[in-house]
């Protein structure tokens, strides 16, 4: 296995730890925010990178494993 390829197996796994944590800045702008139009902002960005990081976090699950492990 050469080494970009290793990266490339590796690499959803950054990026879906990078968007939980972005998802978690959503639901902080959420919970303490007073205004109800940013409320719903943080709200749907939360949702969305939620779903994101989960997809990314899978499938660089399934491809670390697959590779290392399989």
């Amino acid at each position: 296995m050469l080494v970009w390829q290793m990266y490339f197996s590796i690499l959803p796994i950054g990026l879906g730890i990078m968007t939980l944590v972005a998802s978690l800045i959503g639901l902080f702008a959420y919970l303490m925010s007073n205004d109800n139009a940013t409320r719903l902002l943080g709200f749907n960005w939360f949702k969305r990178l939620i779903i994101v990081a989960f997809l990314l976090l899978s499938v660089g699950l399934f491809m670390t494993f697959g590779r290392f492990w399989g």
